[in-house]
């Protein structure tokens, strides 16, 4: 157990200081890790833990290392994942709090940012295309949660419904139509 917990402590220490963008953005990265390298969880595991997180409040990917060391390596394996995904992201902003606000108005300053901004965006698509791709490939992708999807983010975008009750509405229209 003392050499699982040190492997999740290692594994979301890297990703906790590589990852840009937080949680979501972070996905993509925990599932190679723990579903490809590791060969912690199945693809089918990582994404029903996945599915779980959604329904607690709160970071998906803390909850998601919470749940991935709780499986591995139990209370401390859980504890691990949570303190190694957020330590390094918390020592950076600390460390760097003060270079931002004092060349906040730098050119170089506003093109590192925007490419860290650039890299969280690649990373999220990678997680959607990871999550999305066994869906498509096994033919088992439901056109109605599909549509159902465009639906509530047409709602939300372009005519302002309030996210809130688009998500309220999409979730009684999945349980009645799925």
């Amino acid at each position: 157990m003392i050499e699982a917990t040190w492997q999740i402590l290692l594994s979301f220490g890297r990703i906790g200081l590589f990852a840009l963008g937080g949680g979501n953005a972070m996905l993509k990265l925990i599932q190679e890790e723990c579903v490809e390298n590791r060969g912690w969880l199945t693809a089918a595991e990582f994404s029903e833990l996945l599915g779980v997180t959604y329904i607690f409040p709160g970071l998906t990917a803390v909850k998601l290392s919470a749940l991935i060391g709780l499986k591995v390596a139990g209370v401390p394996g859980m504890l691990a994942g949570v303190i190694a995904l957020n330590l390094p992201g918390l020592v950076m902003a600390v460390a760097l709090y003060g270079v931002i606000t004092r060349y906040q108005d730098a050119a170089w300053l506003r093109k590192v940012l925007l490419g860290m901004q650039y890299g969280a965006l690649a990373l999220l698509g990678a997680a959607l295309w990871a999550l999305a791709r066994p869906l498509a490939s096994g033919g088992a992708l439901s056109w109605t949660a599909a549509g159902l999807a465009v639906a509530l983010f047409v709602s939300v975008a372009l005519f302002d419904l309030s996210p809130f009750a688009g998500i309220l509405i999409f979730a009684v229209a999945c349980a009645i139509l799925l």
